[in-house]
């Protein structure tokens, strides 16, 4: 099979490999803040981009896997914004939730509106589905990795709990994306969710205290 050259699209800037796929997905998201999402074809993103169909099949495979990486780039935003803050963060309920909620929230706006919309979509196509749902799993583990510290030994019922609040996480992001609220009221509502449903379960502070 002859290698594809994608230094030799007519019009188009040289990138490398990794900076084409950032436009790709650039331009995908921005499709789908504007159009129908069943539109989005990987020829169409090819045509949007200014590259051929070779080069978008080259980076996706097909239209469930454009979707698969739209929804993985989503949650590695989450992570780096996250885990930095948590790691010189004070280790008490309160604040592990304060930087967890401001950055689940960010990560929404910088996905923006286009996030439900992806979601929905995904769920309608069997292989965008499940890598879907394993992005719900890894946020709630994420979510436990976080609150860990400040945790006491988790009751069975822990793990339920916290897939909930990233259930209800998604749907205080989905309003905000959509303006229906606003940054800060949509920070503080999953702040105040995440406090309250994880303090009959949190450390005395002296034993937290102790575990530094």
């Amino acid at each position: 099979m002859q290698a594809i050259d994608h230094s030799t699209e007519a019009g188009s800037k040289r990138l490398s490999k990794a900076e084409r796929r950032r436009q790709l997905l650039a331009v995908a998201k921005t499709f789908i803040a504007s159009e129908p999402v069943e539109d989005l074809t990987l020829a169409v993103l090819a045509e949007r981009a200014g590259v051929s169909k070779p080069i978008a099949y080259d980076h996706f495979g097909s239209r469930s896997g454009l979707l698969i990486a739209l929804l993985d780039e989503t949650s590695q935003y989450y992570e780096l914004d996250a885990e930095a803050k948590l790691a010189a963060a004070p280790q008490t309920l309160q604040a592990i939730a304060e930087i967890v909620a401001a950055a689940y929230v960010q990560c929404a706006i910088a996905a923006g509106p286009a996030m439900s919309i992806l979601a929905a979509a995904a769920e309608a196509d069997s292989e965008a589905r499940a890598a879907g749902r394993a992005l719900q799993r890894d946020h709630a583990a994420s979510f436990k990795r976080a609150f860990t510290p400040v945790l006491s030994d988790a009751p069975d019922h822990l793990d339920p709990l916290i897939k909930a609040l990233v259930a209800a996480a998604n749907a205080i992001c989905d309003d905000r994306t959509q303006d229906k609220i606003t940054t800060k009221v949509a920070t503080q509502t999953l702040t105040h969710l995440l406090v309250t449903s994880l303090q009959p379960f949190a450390l005395d502070p002296a034993q937290t205290r102790r575990a530094e």
